[in-house]
């Protein structure tokens, strides 16, 4: 159960591109443990560290960028999930050179039928995704069961339980 943002995909309509994709994976690291504010207040200045969140500029950043990153007061300073996301590219690159698209992949893994098996499967595909935030990732970018889908829908306040 994730209370909907505003930065976030409603029901249905998902990112139109693998970059918006792995913006959501890499705020979906870097928000777990992390109140919404903490994540929601550094996402632009994330953004420029992380090459706009583009996988193909992501992976090739190395030890230098990690140490950069580390010492900028802008951004969420954890080795871990930086360097998470730097892995995350690789990971999913891989994923989209096997497929058309990330969207393919996951629809792949029946993400729009079977929420669970897509999170276990994404758990298993990324490091530092635990299932919370493989869950999360999935919501943000669109992907919901069907019949919290149809429920959104009909909900005034954008809450989807």
């Amino acid at each position: 159960m994730f209370e909907k943002q505003a930065w976030m995909q409603r029901a249905g309509e998902y990112p139109q591109s693998d970059q918006e994709y792995f913006a959501l994976l890499a705020r979906a690291v870097f928000s777990a443990g992390l109140g919404p504010k903490v994540v929601e207040s550094r996402w632009k200045e994330m953004g420029a560290a992380f090459h706009g969140f583009d996988p193909v500029q992501v992976e090739q950043m190395g030890e230098a960028d990690v140490a950069r990153l580390l010492g900028d007061p802008a951004v969420i300073r954890n080795r871990r999930k930086i360097e998470a996301v730097i892995e995350n590219a690789h990971r999913f690159l891989e994923r989209v050179g096997d497929n058309p698209s990330f969207h393919a992949y996951l629809t792949g893994l029946r993400a729009d039928s079977d929420l669970e098996a897509a999170a276990e499967a994404l758990v298993q595909a990324f490091t530092h995704l635990g299932r919370t935030s493989a869950l999360f990732f999935l919501f943000s970018a669109g992907w919901r069961p069907q019949e919290a889908a149809e429920a959104e829908g009909r909900e005034v306040a954008g809450v989807c339980s």
